[in-house]
């Protein structure tokens, strides 16, 4: 009855393949979530991208020529297409009244006599199919009658 003992300092072969599995498999779950993020992050710098690109197209229109009626496209110089829709919003009744109260899309608006209100929206489309719409409300002064002078 003289047995050996064996000595039990190292792993064993199927500890090892174990430890390499789950290494494998966090590694994996690992590289999925940083793929994610790096998708999510391109996704958010085009959608800045959009934003900003929108927003700028907005900001200038009325500063060269007055705003009327009209429905513009084109595309950026990195590819985005973009449309732009100007139309004007129920003009107030000349009755010699400082304002006229409106009502637009539920919402009761003063709008001052001489004055004219635009809606201006724009889409612009970027990424795989991704689509920004924003929309914005000008004011400008109507153009000046020469017979009520």
């Amino acid at each position: 009855m003289n047995m050996r003992r064996r000595d039990s300092g190292g792993f064993t072969l199927i500890e090892v393949l174990a430890a390499i599995a789950l290494l494998a498999i966090a590694f994996a779950v690992a590289l999925g979530a940083l793929g994610k993020a790096a998708q999510n992050a391109s996704h958010a710098a085009a959608l800045d991208t959009a934003v900003e690109r929108a927003q700028s197209l907005l900001a200038e229109q009325g500063l060269m020529a007055p705003l009327k009626n009209e429905r513009r496209s084109g595309t950026f110089e990195d590819g985005m297409r973009w449309t732009l829709e100007v139309h004007a919003l129920a003009k107030p009744a000349h009755g010699g009244a400082p304002a006229v109260h409106l009502q637009q899309r539920g919402a009761m608006m003063a709008q001052a006599a001489g004055v004219g209100l635009y809606q201006l929206d724009v889409t612009v489309q970027y990424g795989a199919g991704r689509v920004l719409r924003l929309s914005t409300q000008r004011a400008q002064a109507l153009p000046q009658d020469p017979d009520r002078s």
